[in-house]
Formats: C-alpha cells, sequence, structure tokens
C-alpha cells in the first residue's frame, strides 16, 4: 500500500477546514439527506461525507458504515483530495495505491470507490463526498456530474453552516456556538480543577449613540470592541458576540482579583479611548460584569447568570465597573 499524498496547500487546507467548526460535531439532516441520496441515485450501499483530517478522515455523515473514522494512510478520499476531479477507483484489488489496503483486504472490502471534493469558494478540498460498493463497477451516464452535483449541495450547506457560526461582523462566535463552548469549558475547568472566569461587556445605550452618528459607524465600533478583546486577552481565551452590544470573554487560570482588575483595565481603557467620528472624540460608555467558576455552579448558565448579574449591577451603580 502506497503512502497517501499530501496536497501542496495542506496547511492552507487544514486552516481552512479548521475555521469550519464542524469536525467532531453531530450531522444534521441536510447532511444526512445528501448520503442518502447519493447512495440510492447511484445504487451503491455506502455514501459518506468525509472530511481529511491532520492524521484522519472523519464522516461528518454516513449511510451503510459503522466507523465513524479511519487512519489518514488508508483513506482512498486522502488521494481524492489532490485533485478538484471526482478520483474513480473501478476495482481497488486491481489498483497499486489499494489492493493491499485493510478497507480492501478486509471489511468493507471495497472494491468500487468514487469521490468528489469538497471544495470551497476559496479553493481549498475538505473532504470528499463518495460512494463504495464490495462490487466492481464503473460510473456511467450522468453519475459523474450527479456526484459533483451532490458535493456541491454538501460544501454550500457546509459554508451556511459556518456563517452561522461565526459573527459575521466581527467573527466572534455567535451565542449559540459560545455556550457550547463554554459548556466544554466548564466541564473540563471542573473536571481538572482550574479556575474559569467569565467577563461580560456590554457597550451601554449603543443604540443611543447609533443613532446620531448612523449603524455603520455602531458596526465599526462593535468591530472595533471585537479586535480590542482579542488582542487584550490573547489566543487562548473563547470570545463570544452573545447580544447585539455584550460581549463575552472566557478565560481559564484566572482568579477573582486578577480577573476583575484585566475587566477593568480593559472596559476603563475602552471608555477613555471612545470613538472617533469625523474627527471628533466620542465616549464609548462600556460596562462589566466578572464571574469565576464556583462550587455552587452546577451548570455553564450559573457562571453566565451571576456574570449578566454583575454586569447589570455595574450598569445600575453607574461606574460602568465589574462587580
Amino acid at each position: 500500500m502506497s503512502a497517501y499524498p499530501i496536497p501542496d496547500n495542506e496547511a492552507e487546507r487544514q486552516a481552512a477546514l479548521d475555521e469550519q467548526h464542524i469536525l467532531d460535531k453531530e450531522s444534521d439532516e441536510d447532511f444526512n439527506r445528501i448520503t442518502r441520496l447519493a447512495s440510492q441515485m447511484l445504487g451503491v450501499p455506502t455514501a459518506l461525507i468525509s472530511l481529511v483530517d491532520r492524521q484522519r478522515q472523519w464522516f461528518l455523515s454516513r449511510v451503510g458504515l459503522e466507523a465513524s473514522e479511519t487512519p489518514r494512510e488508508l483513506a482512498f478520499c486522502a488521494h481524492a483530495i489532490c485533485s478538484d476531479d471526482v478520483m474513480v477507483v473501478n476495482d481497488a484489488t486491481e489498483d497499486a495505491r489499494f489492493k493491499d489496503n485493510p478497507l480492501v483486504t478486509g471489511n468493507p472490502r471495497i472494491r468500487f470507490y468514487a469521490g468528489a471534493p469538497l471544495r470551497t469558494r476559496s479553493g481549498f478540498n475538505l473532504g470528499t463526498l463518495c460512494v463504495i460498493s464490495p462490487q466492481p463497477r464503473q460510473l456511467a451516464g450522468n453519475e459523474h456530474q450527479l456526484l459533483q452535483d451532490l458535493a456541491g449541495m454538501v460544501i454550500q450547506h457546509m459554508e451556511s453552516r459556518r456563517n452561522g457560526y461565526l459573527c459575521p461582523l466581527t467573527g466572534l462566535k455567535n451565542r449559540r456556538p459560545f455556550f457550547d463552548a463554554g459548556r466544554r469549558e466548564f466541564q473540563r475547568a471542573r473536571q481538572n480543577g482550574e479556575a474559569l472566569t467569565l467577563m461580560l461587556f456590554g457597550l451601554d445605550n449603543f443604540h443611543g449613540f447609533c443613532t446620531p452618528f448612523g449603524q455603520p459607524q455602531g458596526d465599526r465600533v462593535l468591530q472595533e470592541v471585537a479586535r480590542q478583546l482579542q488582542t487584550d486577552f490573547g489566543e487562548s481565551a473563547c470570545y463570544g458576540r452573545v447580544t447585539e452590544d455584550k460581549f463575552a470573554v472566557l478565560r481559564t487560570g484566572l482568579v477573582d482579583q486578577q480577573a476583575t482588575g484585566l475587566a477593568e483595565s480593559f472596559r476603563s481603557g475602552l471608555v477613555l479611548h471612545g470613538s472617533v467620528v469625523n474627527g471628533v472624540r466620542h465616549p464609548l460608555p462600556l460596562s462589566s460584569g466578572v464571574a469565576t467558576l464556583d462550587t455552587n455552579d452546577i451548570e455553564f448558565m450559573d457562571l453566565f447568570r451571576r456574570a449578566e448579574a454583575a454586569l447589570s449591577q455595574a450598569r445600575l451603580s453607574g461606574t460602568g465597573a465589574p462587580g
């Protein structure tokens, strides 16, 4: 069995796959519908949406196969992503690349394989939509185009899903994916006995700011806050835009006073800097609330509610400072 090829743009391709935020996530009915269609329309027992990760291929959706992933060195799809055309193997036992592959010599005893690359708009092949049969065969008639069309539907849905994952304006996680990440971090911190801190930052009277200056200027303010958050709190933090005018930062390893000090430093710095409109600097009122993981917290929402209560108290106090 020959070693699998590495695409010339592998580093960029892998980064594009990571940016989809879809690996190891549950499939949804739109993906499953496509694999069922591929299986039925091409008359084969197995159809897969395969994403080629660093050392494995992982199946986003599968019909006719129990395994959820295989090592990359066994993956037919690791070869298919190196071309922009459909890769067809009529009989794997007669193909030097695959005849000794354990997936050919053993279960599921692959003979026929056809894989259409999942190519993003930016030109990266993330994986394939592939069909497999234990019987040798060929693609006939319009089956080649059919597989390509179905692969196009997969990538269209995948990119639409990604756009729902990230805020298109700020690039931060939207509310739902931020909460998903928060739940995972909460469980990990609990298991490892680590400190976990949630900081919320809310723009006070954001609509009042947008009224005289316009929504485009308001959008620039939101983008500026998001950029500054990532600059000040670093790559290790998890960020989210959880409401129109509220941002969240989740950090491990911070104790109470340290977290409060960092939150106040960020808040006061942004307030002092303000926002420049038409050459004039205008104040940018911002409030913050901080909560650190407590033994009484049962789930991530407990931590979030306490941070939200602290933010509300800071707004009521008129200082904006974290509680």
